[in-house]
């Protein structure tokens, strides 16, 4: 039964990326129902942020954030840091897909700060670049370029260029977005040189086929 919870987990993990998301919900109940019968504590909340991922998928983003504040109450119940940080990001993300920036801001910046309190670097990265996500969707343009580029400065330290390429792209929007369009220009030029050389590993990285 652990193992079956297990695989009922990948398979919607495998669906979410897919895009097939109804289907990816029934594999991830089953694996929540699992969890729940064998008292695995962890599993449930693993289980309740897939759930949450899958309806912010479908856009139901109060359905998603139900489940992200179950994943979440579980994490602190366990201490578990990492799983609160990631918690955290998803509701910041379910709360901007509902147009609530502020919301937004104020879990994605306990997301940044569990991130930076357990040095992860990756974390970071996506904590900067959806607080400033959420700073341009409010029309604070100034604060959305900040984080942007910390966003930029971690994923060009990590070589993530995927990550990268996104980050000129978001800062090339908000120059756009201040009417700044000669700079808007030139960070959307550097986004796709970025993306041509990720669109280069296609040849030799089955990882990068696969993404």
């Amino acid at each position: 039964r652990d193992g079956e919870g297990l695989a009922y987990g990948n398979l919607g993990v495998a669906y979410d990326n897919l895009g097939d998301f109804k289907q990816a919900i029934d594999y991830h109940k089953q694996a929540l129902s699992i969890a729940k019968e064998l008292e695995q504590r962890d599993g449930e909340r693993c289980a309740y942020g897939n759930l949450g991922n899958a309806y912010q998928g479908l856009g139901d983003f109060e359905q998603a954030i139900a489940y992200h504040n179950h994943s979440l109450t579980i994490a602190k119940e366990l201490g578990k840091r990492d799983g609160e940080g990631s918690a955290y990001g998803n509701l910041g993300n379910a709360y901007q897909g509902l147009g609530d920036f502020d919301k937004a801001i104020e879990y994605n910046q306990k997301a940044l700060s569990i991130a930076k309190e357990l040095a992860q670097r990756d974390g970071e990265g996506i904590a900067n670049g959806n607080l400033g996500n959420a700073y341009q969707g409010l029309g604070d343009l100034k604060q959305a370029i900040d984080y942007h580029k910390q966003a930029l400065t971690i994923a060009r330290e990590l070589e993530q260029k995927k990550e990268e390429g996104h980050a000129w792209y978001c800062l090339g929007n908000d120059f756009e977005l201040s009417g700044d369009l000669h700079e808007a220009l030139n960070y959307y030029r550097l986004s796709v040189d970025v993306y041509n050389e990720v669109r280069s590993l296609l040849q030799s990285e089955d990882t990068w086929k696969i993404s």
